[in-house]
């Protein structure tokens, strides 16, 4: 018999087109986001910082590569939750590349047309991560921001990979496939994704079945001109 329960769900503030265009003002409140989930990542208003969401706590990147806590009256152009709680678990060792970590995923997944929350807890022979830094008005459009994006190396580092795998009809929604974010178990460094190698690690998989956007409510967003950027997306999340 099957469970009478809602599936597991995504909540998104905004979409990726929007904020690859530039709109980096808030419109919605981590207080708000707390009520869709305990578990996801996006950015913060004027784009300062990648946010992380780890058992109910907001954790900024800052210029430094260093991590700080977030008050609940903050908010953000862009973020995408869950609330962790129906996973599968798994183990994988020696993956050598961001590459390999992604094969060993897909492995463990049951159709690339849904979505997936994942949260990787382990050793890390190196993980490579970088930050947006806070913009001002007017705003440029982030494949300008991110061309002096800090960068950072850790190797041999503990610590927790978090975030998603959006099916490839998400275009300008979202990022299609893979989108991390690292947190290092003594929550002092982070950043976005760009590359990593696994020692060993604990994989919790969680299919989400039910995918819930929510549009900023501002004049930018209404009057903006909506194009094709998935190169631009492309670059930027690379």
């Amino acid at each position: 018999m099957i469970e009478d329960r809602l599936p597991n769900h995504i909540y998104q503030m905004s979409t990726i087109n929007a904020l690859v265009s530039g709109l980096y003002d808030g419109c919605a409140s981590l207080k708000k986001l707390l009520t869709k989930g305990d578990f996801g990542l996006g950015t913060f208003e004027d784009l300062d910082g990648e946010l992380t969401l780890l058992n109910g706590e907001f954790y900024r990147t800052r210029p430094d590569g260093s991590i700080c806590k977030c008050l609940e009256g903050e908010s953000v152009p862009f973020a995408v939750v869950t609330k962790l709680e129906n996973y599968n678990e798994y183990q994988i060792d020696n993956c050598n590349s961001y590459d390999e970590l992604k094969k060993s995923l897909d492995g463990f997944i049951d159709s690339k047309n849904i979505f997936y929350a994942f949260y990787i807890q382990g050793e890390f022979n190196y993980v490579k991560t970088r930050t947006v830094v806070k913009q001002c008005r007017p705003y440029r459009p982030m494949t300008e921001v991110v061309r002096d994006q800090p960068i950072f190396n850790y190797e041999n580092i503990e610590g927790y990979i978090i975030g998603f795998r959006c099916p490839s009809y998400v275009e300008g929604l979202n990022v299609p496939g893979y989108h991390f974010h690292f947190l290092s178990k003594d929550k002092k460094l982070g950043g976005h994704v760009s590359e990593v190698s696994v020692k060993n690690a604990k994989v919790l998989v969680q299919n989400c079945l039910c995918f819930r956007m929510e549009l900023p409510q501002s004049e930018d967003f209404y009057s903006m001109k909506v194009k094709n950027r998935n190169d631009e997306i492309s670059e930027v999340e690379k």
